[in-house]
């Protein structure tokens, strides 16, 4: 599966490419911001992203896929360490492919994206 990381953090944005890649998945990219998930999203049309809740610049990961699904059709596993109620509910209401809460491990990030991949081919 071809996919794009958003997340604000340089080394976790690192671990999170470098675990994904040996899943055997390709990372077109990674975006610290909204406006640079939504820029790399038009520039390489990926199947998925792996999106964090808090960006760089006081930027808003549920925003930003709520603009990858409504501009490209692209949909959203969040990678998050937020699991406060408020968060959770914004959360759902954008219909993610999954939610997998920091820290993870390379098992649960294999699921969710087993099943995000399941997910996508079934609709087609």
């Amino acid at each position: 599966m071809r996919l794009i990381v958003v997340e604000d953090e340089p080394a976790i944005a690192q671990i999170i490419k470098d675990a994904v890649e040996d899943l055997g998945h390709t990372v077109c990219g990674i975006a610290r911001t909204e406006q640079e998930a939504v820029d790399l999203a038009d520039r390489e049309r990926p199947e998925l992203a792996l999106m964090d809740v808090r960006l760089a610049g006081g930027g808003d990961g549920i925003v930003a896929a709520r603009r990858l699904a409504a501009g490209f059709g692209i949909r959203s596993v969040f990678l998050s360490g937020y699991a406060d109620h408020a968060t959770m509910r914004r959360l759902t209401e954008t219909y993610p492919l999954g939610v997998v809460h920091k820290p993870f491990s390379l098992a649960q990030l294999k699921t969710a994206l087993d099943l995000a991949g399941r997910r996508l081919r079934a609709r087609g």
